[in-house]
């Protein structure tokens, strides 16, 4: 649906411990980043209202946002007032009426009270009563079946919106939104490979909402939903904002224009158009046809490879380089290299063959007999080997599979972890193989993470930093691309266990310049592809 009006239900604000010297914190931030993202109006929280006395801080972001009410909705914490350090409950929903408060927050684990009629049920009484919006994350509901549907009981004429759940948490989340007809649920941080479908299909449209984790997440992976959606208009627009307007009984009735500097990216986005530009998925695997799962807490609906290329198309991603997820993950990669090897052939201008390896099921020369069938003959450019062998990707075990890569300049794509030799492994390998490059995966996970992962690309001119994770800090694309060059940046997926449309909105709602999007995009990937040297192999980009 083209930019449809959109009404985040889950922002914040504030400074609060742990916070990166590059992170975003501040009032005038939150409200540049909702013109930025193109959002109308939000639902907002005061970061202190975890760390601080509830009430001094309700009292706080009611002040500091009443300039900009036009824009900002105040959502309180509550807590119950047994405990003598909070209004008790006629007072509270007194004091709400005067600030025309229409969402509140609750959060029982991190202020340490139990989730039981006992102790809630004087504020559910006045909560039920006016039908107030209730919000909780996941994690204060103990991440518990039980606490979870006994919370939505106890305000059971409330709409309950549980925030933050996770990817691997969508068989918990499925059973609570079964059980409990008033629990909804945003998606921020869900990104389940086609949630937005899946949940809307089975609970309806209405009780799922636009969230974006603002000011700490990046509100363009949760644009990425919105722009490239596969529901009629009528339920984008219901999702973007129509549902919480509904609930709170008022919100935004215009879009935020776009600015006359947004590039060529943008406006296809924006417009629900795929991408005009070459887009290259640096980091995606698949599941065999049919297949919406991947056992242990791995839901992928849709994970297979005629479901990825349709959202692939839609988003106008031009290829993938694609490996199995049995053969990396679950360790089984004779199976998993055959179904890659099917699938290149099967769609051999949108699928880059990646191959797996473990060591310590295959013998060297089985290692060496697969690098020549599947990178030789069948012309894939990757390898991706896992952690879950726990061994150090630097091991002599693996020295087959890297002098081939290093022979024959390719790439090697590696999840760090200190069971496969942390960073120092991917240093070392970098040192020992330099006509191979290695793609740090997955270094958008965290600041931490992007520093450490920041300075072996620095020290290595053949190590590159490829983006992929649920986490998407807010603006540290910005500052990794500033910090090492666009140049060395990748754009991934991680699909089918993410959905690919948050990851492509992270990057392509960016403060970059254009050239930069397009190097970050497919631009530096593409050169990694073409410095491989596999003669008779053609690349279909």
């Amino acid at each position: 649906m083209p930019d449809p009006l959109i009404f985040d239900c889950w922002t914040s604000y504030g400074p609060h411990p742990g916070k990166d010297e590059a992170e975003r914190w501040r009032l005038d931030h939150l409200l540049e980043d909702m013109e930025f993202y193109g959002i109308a109006r939000a639902l907002v929280r005061h970061e202190q209202s975890i760390y601080y006395d509830a009430m001094y801080c309700n009292d706080r972001l009611t002040k500091e946002i009443a300039p900009y009410r036009d824009r900002l909705y105040p959502c309180w914490t509550l807590l119950p007032h047994q405990y003598g350090d909070f209004p008790e409950p006629r007072c509270i929903i007194n004091l709400m009426k005067q600030e025309d408060i229409r969402a509140v927050h609750l959060q029982p684990a991190r202020n340490a009270y139990p989730i039981h009629a006992d102790v809630l049920g004087p504020l559910a009484e006045e909560l039920n009563r006016c039908q107030c919006l209730i919000t909780v994350t996941l994690t204060d509901l103990g991440a518990n079946y039980q606490s979870a549907v006994d919370f939505c009981r106890i305000f059971s004429r409330c709409p309950v919106l549980i925030a933050e759940s996770h990817w691997a948490q969508w068989h918990l989340m499925t059973a609570i939104m079964d059980a409990c007809s008033n629990a909804h649920m945003e998606l921020h941080n869900f990104q389940g490979n086609r949630a937005l479908e899946w949940f809307s299909q089975r609970y309806g449209i209405k009780r799922l909402l636009f969230g974006s984790g603002l000011l700490k997440r990046s509100a363009g992976a949760a644009r990425g939903y919105v722009d490239w959606a596969l529901l009629p208009e009528k339920e984008i627009s219901a999702f973007a904002g129509g549902s919480l307007k509904s609930l709170l009984g008022q919100g935004p009735s215009g879009v935020p224009r776009l600015s006359e500097e947004a590039d060529e990216i943008v406006r296809c986005a924006r417009s629900g158009r795929p991408l005009s530009v070459a887009v290259l998925d640096a980091h995606s695997h698949v599941l065999h046809d049919g297949l919406n799962g991947a056992g242990v807490a791995y839901s992928m609906p849709g994970g297979d490879a005629e479901h990825m290329l349709e959202l692939n198309r839609r988003m106008g991603v031009t290829a993938a380089a694609m490996m199995s997820w049995n053969g990396t993950v679950s360790m089984d990669v004779v199976d998993g290299n055959m179904l890659i090897e099917e699938l290149v052939q099967r769609y051999p201008e949108e699928i880059i063959g990646v191959s797996s390896c473990d060591p310590t099921h295959q013998t060297a020369a089985e290692i060496e007999e697969s690098c020549r069938h599947l990178h030789q003959r069948r012309g894939f450019r990757g390898l991706k080997p896992y952690y879950t062998n726990n061994l150090s990707y630097a091991d002599p075990l693996y020295e087959p599979y890297w002098d081939f890569c290093n022979r024959h300049r390719l790439y090697g794509l590696l999840h760090v972890a200190p069971a496969a030799g942390g960073l120092q492994a991917v240093k070392e390998l970098a040192e020992r193989y330099p006509e191979a490059t290695f793609i740090i995966a997955h270094t958008g996970q965290s600041w931490t993470f992007a520093r450490e992962a920041a300075a072996a690309v620095q020290a290595h001119s053949n190590i590159m930093a490829e983006l992929t994770y649920t986490g998407v800090p807010n603006g540290l694309i910005e500052w990794l691309c500033h910090t090492i060059g666009a140049g060395r940046v990748l754009f991934g997926s991680d699909a089918p266990m993410r959905d690919p449309r948050p990851q492509l909105g992270w990057c392509v709602y960016t403060r970059l310049s254009l050239a930069e999007k397009k190097e970050v995009l497919g631009g530096n990937f593409a050169k990694i592809l073409r410095e491989g040297e596999l003669s008779g192999c053609p690349l279909p980009i």
